[in-house]
């Protein structure tokens, strides 16, 4: 991957590498993707949104950020990328896709170093939920009357001010847990998440309903 330095325009990061990923150096359709810092503490920062991940490729280029950091044994930072949605929804597209998707599936579930994902005030929260499967901590931007999560891994927060501290806080907390627990607790979420979908694809009254939709 070929690097640019460049000033990241949105707090909290302080400084930032963006990485290409492939040798024309396009960027794709990510908003930023390489190095980030919050103060001393250094990421794998990928940002975008619903429409990111849009190709095969850009998939590929998702798997190998997450096999540099865990080469580089650093954390990534995910800003309003749900990859749980946006897998599903492609999934199915091609078998490239599918290929694709579940390559970079792998590797993020055998990371042996913290996944924290960001979602800010301009995300619909609508999608976060499931998002919880490939991360060991979740900052929510949110409005005042949003109830603090009971989950110790989900910081609800009302300001783009308090992302930062949260963010930190997340990693402390996962650092302190063992590589095997990080694992196996991805894992835990994955299973319960393809037990469920399963569940109620076989309800008579599911198939019914969706049939419709």
């Amino acid at each position: 991957m070929s690097a640019n330095t460049s000033k990241y325009p949105q707090p909290p990061f302080t400084h930032a590498i963006m990485l290409y990923g492939d040798r024309a150096g396009s960027k794709g359709t990510f908003r930023f993707a390489g190095f980030a810092w919050i103060q001393d503490t250094k990421a794998i920062l990928v940002q975008g949104d619903a429409q990111s991940l849009s190709s095969a490729a850009e998939w590929r280029c998702f798997l190998r950020l997450t096999t540099l950091a865990h080469r580089l044994k650093k954390p990534i930072i995910l800003w309003n990328l749900p990859v749980v949605h946006i897998a599903t929804a492609q999934r199915q597209t091609s078998l490239d896709f599918a290929q694709a998707i579940q390559n970079a599936e792998l590797e993020l579930l055998k990371l042996p170093h913290p996944i924290i994902t960001v979602f800010d005030e301009t995300y619909n929260l609508t999608h976060t939920p499931p998002e919880l499967i490939w991360n060991d901590g979740v900052v929510l931007v949110a409005p005042s009357d949003i109830q603090p999560s009971e989950l110790e891994k989900v910081k609800v927060v009302q300001r783009p001010t308090e992302i930062a501290p949260a963010i930190l806080e997340l990693l402390r907390q996962a650092e302190e847990i063992s590589t095997t627990e990080l694992v196996e607790n991805r894992q835990g979420s994955l299973r319960f998440l393809v037990e469920s979908r399963t569940q109620f694809s076989s309800d008579p009254h599911y198939n019914e309903e969706t049939s419709h939709v």
